[in-house]
């Protein structure tokens, strides 16, 4: 699954992958992408905070990045 909240800002980011796991089985793997800079700290931070795994975040250019992140359970 693909999440794009391309142009939006802290919080969105968050919380469209917040609403995204919800619908997805464990173990599927949640494609974020994102120009928010603040994604730096606040992918990992959510993913330690909820339990989910954190598989990779890519910066691209300046302000684009690219995270995967694997449901819990």
């Amino acid at each position: 699954m693909r999440v794009d909240t391309s142009g939006a800002f802290c919080p969105v980011p968050i919380l469209e992958i917040a609403k995204a796991m919800r619908r997805v089985a464990p173990g599927t793997l949640v494609e974020l992408i994102s120009t928010d800079v603040g994604l730096e700290a606040d992918l990992p931070a959510w993913c330690e905070a909820t339990g989910h795994l954190l598989v990779r975040l890519e910066r691209r250019g300046t302000h684009h990045y690219v995270g995967w992140v694997r449901k819990a359970g």
